[in-house]
């Protein structure tokens, strides 16, 4: 017996170190299954969707929170393809089509209103603007929007959120915050931007002049504050050739201007990711090692720390002062916790979890504008996308969000399941213990700050032996199951 544990242990120990060695590419950050892993529906789901099959209501729980995502549009406007790092789905700006796929979105609200009739009035915790880009949105349009939102669902207690690039949301540039106070009677308003970095020379390499520089970001932070609003911004580290020292300019710039939250980004890079960065050999080569990208983390987040910030998920940084403060960011923290909320996405790549009466689903709307606009206009769902969870999927689940919000408590996970954390992974506790990538806090199963950088590997060896059994079990040409984490 004694020999079948080492051998197991130092299978674990092999497939761990491989693990470590690859791109660390925020996974758990981007749900489970990821995209590429749900299967496209076929036409057999479609028919029984149209002739009303329940399997494929998405009428959420009424037990749990609601969170609603909007994605208005998937265009953007850099000089630069995807700022020549970014992997998410997005086409070259044009006006006329925005306006076009915002009266898309409004007409997939409605329907599903009219699918789902209690749906209506439904009081949300949460409501995300997103895509990136979502203040690009046509003013007028977005107005529809909001008025939409507003009365369809019941938004007294929600938190708001637009996402959005920073010279948009400078004071002279702010119309649509104004839109969303005049529109729609939210608890809460904040923003998000993507700063990415304050230097000039990085930001002209990403094709991101146009969105704004330090003076911009601070005057958008300013626009936020004079509204009541909170501002939260991105930035990247670990830029090809950066140096620490480099880094901890941008996070204290970050601080300066006032940020009620920075959220710390990892560049993911790597030859093969298919970004216009990634087939440059010369910015390949200047990229950090996996432990000295690590170090660099390590270093940042203690920099933020210190600066009076508080950690709440894999990336964030939240002001102390938020701390149980109703302004405090929940979206986010909400969408970590899969059994108390449910998640509701319109338009382009519009993500839906739903579980009711014991079935979980997801689905993922199309990605491009075109694809989009056609199944809206269409007598099918608008997803095109979906996913079945079985029991493995749903611990899995479960471990991907409450991993990417840093801890898992073991007495919430015995309840839900019937079987405690080291029934499913005593092995593979052991081995991540081990390396130091988690530790024990009473019943709480933490990330160390190791850990969570190195998070893509924890829970690839976690979740690996279920999902090559799940593997195994579904192997058929539609599985497309390889790339669930």
């Amino acid at each position: 017996m004694l020999s079948h544990a080492t051998d197991t242990q130092e299978a674990l120990d092999a497939r761990l170190n491989h693990f470590l060695t690859r791109p660390q590419r925020h996974r758990l950050l981007h749900g489970y299954p990821l995209a590429g892993a749900i299967p496209f529906v076929d036409q057999e789901t479609v028919e029984r969707f149209r002739e009303g099959d329940e399997e494929f209501s998405l009428l959420p729980d009424s037990n749990r929170a609601l969170l609603v995502g909007v994605l208005p549009h998937p265009f953007c406007n850099p000089q630069l393809a995807g700022c020549g790092f970014c992997t998410f789905p997005h086409e070259k700006f044009h006006r006329e089509r925005a306006t076009h796929v915002v009266d898309g979105v409004i007409t997939e609200i409605l329907a599903d209103l009219h699918r789902h009739p209690e749906l209506a009035g439904r009081s949300v915790s949460g409501l995300y603007f997103g895509g990136g880009t979502a203040n690009l949105t046509p003013v007028e349009s977005f107005r529809r929007l909001a008025g939409t939102l507003e009365q369809s669902f019941d938004l007294r207690d929600a938190e708001v959120s637009l996402e959005g690039i920073p010279i948009h949301f400078d004071q002279n540039r702010s119309a649509l915050l104004e839109v969303m106070r005049e529109t729609m009677t939210a608890r809460h308003f904040r923003i998000s931007m993507g700063i990415q970095t304050f230097d000039d020379t990085r930001l002209a390499s990403m094709g991101r002049k146009a969105f704004g520089d330090a003076s911009t970001f601070a005057a958008a932070v300013d626009s936020a504050h004079r509204r009541g609003m909170t501002a939260s911004a991105d930035l990247l580290f670990n830029l090809p050739g950066q140096s620490l020292d480099e880094m901890k300019s941008d996070v204290a710039h970050a601080v300066e201007i006032g940020l009620d939250q920075v959220c710390l980004y990892h560049l993911v890079m790597f030859r093969g990711l298919g970004t216009p960065w990634s087939r440059d050999d010369a910015l390949l080569e200047q990229l950090p090692s996996n432990e000295v990208a690590c170090e660099n983390w390590l270093a940042l987040r203690e920099e933020l720390i210190s600066a009076g910030f508080r950690q709440t998920t894999l990336t964030n940084f939240e002001r102390q002062s938020l701390f149980d403060d109703p302004r405090g960011y929940r979206y986010e923290l909400m969408s970590f916790e899969p059994e108390r909320c449910q998640m509701r996405g319109f338009g382009p790549s519009g993500i839906s979890v739903v579980s009711r009466e014991g079935r979980d689903l997801k689905v993922m709307n199309p990605e491009s504008s075109a694809q989009y606009l056609q199944t809206v206009a269409g007598d099918g769902p608008t997803w095109n996308r979906i996913y079945r969870y079985d029991g493995i999927d749903q611990r899995i689940l479960y471990l991907t969000r409450h991993l990417a919000a840093l801890s898992i408590d073991g007495d919430r996970y015995d309840t839900l399941f019937g079987r405690t954390l080291e029934d499913d992974f005593g092995d593979e506790l052991n081995v991540l213990r081990e390396f130091q990538l988690i530790e024990r806090d009473l019943r709480l199963l933490k990330l160390t700050p190791k850990g969570m950088f190195f998070s893509d590997s924890v829970i690839g060896i976690m979740a690996d032996k279920h999902l090559q059994r799940r593997r195994n079990r579904r192997a058929d040409a539609n599985s497309n199951s390889n790339g669930h984490m």
